[in-house]
């Protein structure tokens, strides 16, 4: 098809666009806001007082419910929409042949009519009649449920095949597992059949995290709690002789007091904040479990190409056999190019699967898309005038293609298979004599050491009788050369490393490459390994289980594994009670992806791996990990602040109430102030924390995965109940100095409201002193205080704002009493660190 053609069937049939997802319902969004029984609570405060024609406390609570069911509505409806931009930046593309050329495009472009090529670890991006395969199997559980791989050929069937049973046809949204194909797609966008299926998909709801379950139990215990408390409140203040009406208000106000209506919505911002700044740092999270998981990651495995390496694989040597044995090899650079290396690149030329972006231009000017080394052959061959019409043509020579369990790739021209994949592998398949098997292995063992990657070559004669080779048939082998490549360590990647193990995470690197080559890696970061810290392939297949817990702890470094063994390792480190973050790329790589507790993809792996990974790296960037790492502790370290802000003073009311009803004290605030101060100290103050860049960096992991952390408790349970109980001493001594109970009250009024707004700068980190970060560096939380001020400003000075709260002019003599106040919540703050401290040791830089 021509690309004139293409666009005007672009016209006509629109996106290929199948992942249809329904607009978010605005009216269910802001429903849904009410049904959470902390805004239950408000509601049946509101009900009651509506009942007593307490007009204005009604319409407080009103106000109440309406500002957090409105911010909430507008923070969801962000996070939905964020998550939905997210999935924007992982783009699908499609390999098409257009104008008598491959060429790869975005998948949404693709139409009735293009050709498409499929290849091993890629999505199928619409729905195409398959023309040609090459030993082709497809996972299609998305679709039919099938939980094995299905087998796919070209031949005929009936056109009233089930779904399942059509196996010359490739469906939209399925995995390539193995093999090659070229297909022509005859349905896109939402005529394929996932489309038809469409709104099934997108119906399907959201889960939750495991934090927003948490919360959200949490918050049902807490309805129950407050229940108990205003009943008993209100039994106390009855058998005093109260009057039941005032009581019945005064005990909905305390209700209203203890309830953090806040807390769900605070949790749903910062998660979408972080996800957000993820994006922003090349990180890309495919749920919002991720974003809280990476907080508490305690163990990284990591590959080295891509990651640690700049995934620039720089062709540096060409080795026929004999220059090998005869021990007269030379770089790339040095001498004239043999006759034996040319042929060594026309035999690796018919293993690589790389597509031309510019065709029509000069050779000179041609852009390879691949895999990286397979792009250095094919530049190699353009470098040394070998002829690359295999690259241009619309014939391909690959019969097995490589993957990451047999590690070479088979090739067949005329009547020679071609071999191309790691040498130890090809090695044990050749024919070659002892005292040479022995030189060989010598020399691999070395050249790896100097931190180059090889892949070595050789070539079979063999009749076939059945139509697909397999690796069973590959031996036999004459083994005929290596090539050797070096990839670039990233220079940003030793100081990431530092950052990450700063945090107490565990580093491990896990690759398919030779032990050489992983330590040339490790000595590249000056990262010490000793001996014993290194683990093979071979020697992890031949240990037990329960042999391998008990080494796994001292290992660094995994060499020649396979993606197996990567899922085995992650699960028994994960026995060790680790939080397991993986990388990988490759379709093998996926279920040890899925089972990690973080699964990290690169941005340019297969699409296997990114559907898999729950962490997808857009720049394939080892320290765009690093960064991932510090903004899921930022997200768990503000969740928990905001946490404890929003309950630390909710005693306050139950204390000062119960307390004043048990001493036989008159009560010291209204039902209208208590919801007044609830209102202004609430919902802004708690959701600046979700824009606060401090970060507490414990030096071990105390349930780093859970709210409720020791630090937390002791803030909660201890200063909070503290402080509550410095609140009734507080009112206590102004009654006890003979002052007019208005003007204690007053006094009263202004410290109750007024202390939590102060002790939050104290709250942004809950290990560190005050004096030791930047006390106003958090816009957000300083313009929510001033705003807080401003109101209590106002109630206390605005004659008819003061008569409505019952409040009376306090004098200005008692100020610096007041400051005293603050400054003593401060002082208890600062010292339940200090005890932290001393008892939890965390890092301060």
């Amino acid at each position: 098809m021509s690309d004139k053609d293409a666009k005007d069937r672009f016209q006509k049939y629109g996106s290929n666009d199948f992942h249809s997802k329904e607009k978010t319902d605005v009216v269910y969004l802001f429903l849904k806001q009410f049904v959470s029984p902390l805004i239950f609570l408000l509601l049946g405060a509101a009900f009651l007082t509506g009942l007593l024609a307490e007009w204005i406390d009604t319409l407080v609570i009103i106000f109440a419910v309406l500002l957090n069911v409105s911010l909430g509505f507008y923070h969801e409806y962000h996070a939905e929409n964020t998550l939905d931009k997210l999935k924007t930046y992982i783009k699908d593309r499609a390999r098409v042949m257009r104008d008598g050329r491959e060429q790869e495009i975005d998948s949404t472009l693709l139409v009735p009519g293009d050709i498409i090529k499929l290849s091993y670890g890629s999505r199928v991006p619409a729905d195409a009649r398959i023309i040609s395969v090459n030993n082709f199997r497809v996972d299609e559980a998305i679709l039919t449920g099938e939980a094995l791989p299905v087998e796919k050929k070209e031949e005929l069937i009936s056109i009233t095949s089930l779904v399942a049973e059509r196996s010359n046809i490739v469906h939209a949204g399925t995995l390539v597992v193995q093999g090659y194909a070229t297909a022509i797609v005859y349905a896109t966008g939402n005529r394929t059949e996932i489309g038809k299926i469409a709104s099934v998909v997108s119906a399907t709801s959201r889960i939750q995290t495991p934090l927003q379950k948490g919360v959200s139990n949490f918050a049902w215990l807490l309805f129950y709690v407050v229940i108990i408390i205003v009943i008993g409140i209100l039994f106390l203040g009855i058998t005093r002789g109260e009057a039941f009406i005032e009581m019945l208000l005064l005990s909905s106000a305390v209700a209203v007091g203890a309830v953090p209506e806040a807390l769900p919505i605070v949790l749903t911002v910062i998660l979408a904040i972080g996800a957000e700044r993820l994006a922003n740092k090349k990180g890309v999270v495919r749920k919002l479990t991720a974003a809280e998981t990476l907080g508490s990651t305690t163990l990284i495995m990591t590959d080295k190409t891509g990651t640690l390496t700049l995934a620039d694989m720089q062709l540096t040597g060409i080795y026929d056999i004999n220059s090998i044995l005869n021990d007269s090899t030379r770089a790339l650079n040095q001498g004239e190019f043999s006759l034996e290396q040319k042929k060594l690149l026309e035999l690796a030329l018919l293993n690589v699967d790389v597509s031309i972006e510019n065709p029509d231009e000069d050779k000179s000017k041609w852009s390879f898309r691949g895999r990286p080394f397979e792009v250095n052959i094919a530049k190699a061959c353009r470098l040394y005038n070998v002829s690359l019409d295999i690259i241009s043509s619309t014939v391909s020579y690959l019969i097995l293609p490589f993957n990451s369990t047999n590690k070479f790739s088979v090739a067949k021209k005329d009547d020679v298979y071609v071999v191309m994949g790691a040498p130890d592998v090809l090695l044990q398949r050749s024919k070659v004599l002892k005292k040479d098997y022995i030189k060989l292995e010598k020399w691999i063992e070395q050249t790896s050491f100097d931190g180059k990657r090889l892949i070595g070559i050789a070539t079979f004669s063999k009749k076939r009788t059945k139509k697909n080779i397999s690796a069973e048939d590959v031996k036999g082998l004459e083994f005929v050369g290596m090539f050797s490549f070096y990839d670039p360590i990233r220079p940003e990647v030793p100081e990431a490393i530092k950052n990450i193990e700063s945090h107490g995470v565990k580093m491990i690197l896990i690759t398919g490459d030779l032990v050489g080559t992983a330590l040339s890696v490790a000595k590249s970061l000056d990262w010490a390994v000793k001996e014993n810290e290194v683990l093979t392939g071979n020697q992890i297949r031949s240990m037990t289980d329960e042999e391998l817990l008990g080494v796994i702890s001292k290992i660094k470094i995994f060499a020649r594994v396979t993606p197996e063994d990567k899922l085995r390792i992650g699960k028994l480190y994960q026995k060790l009670g680790e939080v397991v973050a993986m990388t990988g790329d490759g379709v093998n790589d996926a279920p040890a992806l899925k089972a990690m507790d973080i699964g990290i993809s690169l941005g340019g792996g297969s699409d296997v791996a990114k559907s898999a990974a729950d962490l997808v790296l857009l720049d394939d960037n080892f320290q765009t990990i690093s960064l991932a790492i510090d903004e899921g502790r930022r997200i768990l370290s503000n969740i928990r602040k905001s946490f404890t802000y929003l309950m630390s003073n909710s005693f306050d009311e139950v204390f000062i109430i119960g307390g004043s009803l048990i001493m036989s004290l008159p009560l010291p605030i209204t039902a209208l102030q208590i919801i007044w101060v609830n209102l202004f100290t609430g919902s802004l103050p708690a959701l600046a924390f979700a824009f606060d860049e401090e970060i507490d960096r414990e030096k071990k992991s105390y349930n780093t995965h859970v709210i409720f952390t020791r630090s937390v408790k002791l803030f909660i349970f201890g200063v909070g109940i503290l402080s509550s109980l410095l609140l009734f001493v507080l009112y206590y001594f102004l009654l006890k100095i003979n002052l007019d109970i208005s003007i204690v009250r007053s006094i009263f009024f202004v410290c109750f409201s007024s202390y939590i707004l102060v002790v939050s700068f104290s709250f942004r980190s809950l290990h560190r002193p005050i004096f030791s970060y930047s006390v106003f560096s958090n816009k957000k939380l300083n313009y929510s205080i001033i705003i807080a001020v401003v109101i209590l400003f106002i109630t206390m000075t605005v004659p008819f704002i003061r008569n409505t709260f019952e409040l009376a002019p306090m004098p200005v003599a008692w100020l610096p009493f007041v400051f005293l106040w603050l400054a003593l919540n401060i002082l208890l703050v600062e010292g339940a660190k200090y005890i932290l401290r001393l008892k939890m040791p965390f890092q301060d830089k």
